[in-house]
């Protein structure tokens, strides 16, 4: 039987589909039953197929492995908390074999939504997203939806469009948590819950700040002697909150406890209470009991310094690197969760360097700043 261009073009563009071995078994069997042509010899047809077989193998192995490509964008690096997200999302983009591309905002919401654009623009297979501004990030979460491209959030989350998956701590029950620990202090100060308390709230217009800020409220209400002398925006920011309670610190002589909604707003109140010289060591009647949140490494150390009474820390780290599995699991077509809470665990010095901490992780000892 002799083979014509046409056939042996035929043959090959089949091969192609079938796969490189399955097409030199074909080829080989093919020429078996027509016969060897009278210019090739039985040995120089086997070698030909031998060498083929042996490329196939080879050819294989060189394909290029597509990677699942990763857009982040992150609110910001000025705080230990959002280092810890982001090397969480870098160590879980790498163990599930994503190709991860970043933003960092710096704070800027308008410039998050152009960066989150850009990295639609540049072919993104999913988004993972730390808004600034749950408002203003709706437009992008929007355009990454019209784009089929899915939409994972992470600590904070959207006021509108679809988001597939918003992992984060249960800050309504963190901030519940705050304002209970206060409540059962008080009572062991006075004998019943009551007492003046400062609220400093978080970066206004972050999801976040408001459910903290929702759960303290809501907890704090349930013990009508105890006075909440003021509220104010401590912006999760430091020089912001050592602001705010100075101008507090000025107007209440008394104040038995502050309630800050991270930490760095918490040690803004440190500081303040330093520099007004109201600082009494813990178990004086006269000091005021400091709660925050997070656990980074400030608060850590001013637990140990009898600074600060607790933080309810989370684990930005571990937190992230689940938020990344999530992807793998949606590429691969199965369910995930739409709302995932990270637990909690409230650190004071009774427990600070306890077995059930160090397996919680201590998040802040591995995020250089």
């Amino acid at each position: 039987m002799a083979w014509s261009s046409a056939g042996v073009d035929r043959w090959v563009a089949r091969s192609a589909r079938m796969g490189a071995t399955a097409g030199v078994t074909m080829f080989a069997a093919a020429a078996m039953l027509a016969g060897c042509s009278k210019s090739e010899s039985p040995s120089t047809s086997a070698t030909a197929t031998d060498a083929a077989a042996a490329s196939a193998p080879a050819q294989a192995a060189a394909a290029p492995v597509t990677k699942i490509k990763v857009g982040f964008s992150i609110a910001t690096l000025n705080n230990a908390f959002f280092v810890g997200l982001k090397n969480g999302v870098e160590r879980g983009a790498e163990k599930q074999g994503f190709d991860l591309v970043q933003t960092n905002a710096n704070g800027d919401a308008q410039q998050q939504v152009n960066d989150t654009l850009n990295l639609l623009s540049q072919g993104v297979q999913a988004i993972v997203l730390n808004p600034i501004d749950s408002k203003a990030i709706i437009p992008a979460v929007e355009k990454a939806n019209s784009m089929n491209v899915p939409v994972f959030m992470l600590d904070r989350g959207s006021d509108g469009g679809k988001v597939t998956s918003f992992v984060a701590s249960d800050n309504v029950a963190l901030g519940a948590t705050g304002a209970k620990w206060i409540a059962d202090q008080l009572s062991k100060r006075y004998g019943s819950p009551k007492g003046n308390v400062v609220d400093l709230i978080g970066l206004i217009g972050t999801t976040a700040a408001t459910d903290r800020e929702k759960g303290f409220s809501e907890e704090i209400a349930k013990y009508p002697d105890i006075k909440v002398v003021a509220r104010q925006e401590g912006g999760f920011d430091q020089e912001k909150s050592l602001n705010a309670m100075t101008s507090i610190l000025q107007k209440y002589p008394q104040i038995d406890a502050v309630f800050g909604a991270n930490d760095d707003n918490t040690v803004g109140a440190e500081k303040a209470i330093d520099n007004a010289g109201r600082y009494k060591p813990l178990g004086d009647p006269g000091h005021i009991m400091v709660i925050g949140a997070d656990g980074t490494a400030q608060a850590l150390s001013a637990i140990r310094a009898g600074k600060q009474d607790a933080t309810i820390s989370q684990n930005p780290i571990g937190m992230s690197a689940k938020a990344m599995t999530f992807i793998t699991d949606y590429e691969a077509k199965k369910d995930v969760p739409g709302n995932y809470a990270w637990p909690t665990y409230l650190i004071d010095k009774s427990n600070i360097d306890s077995d059930g901490v160090k397996q919680y992780g201590l998040w802040a000892l591995e995020v250089k700043q």
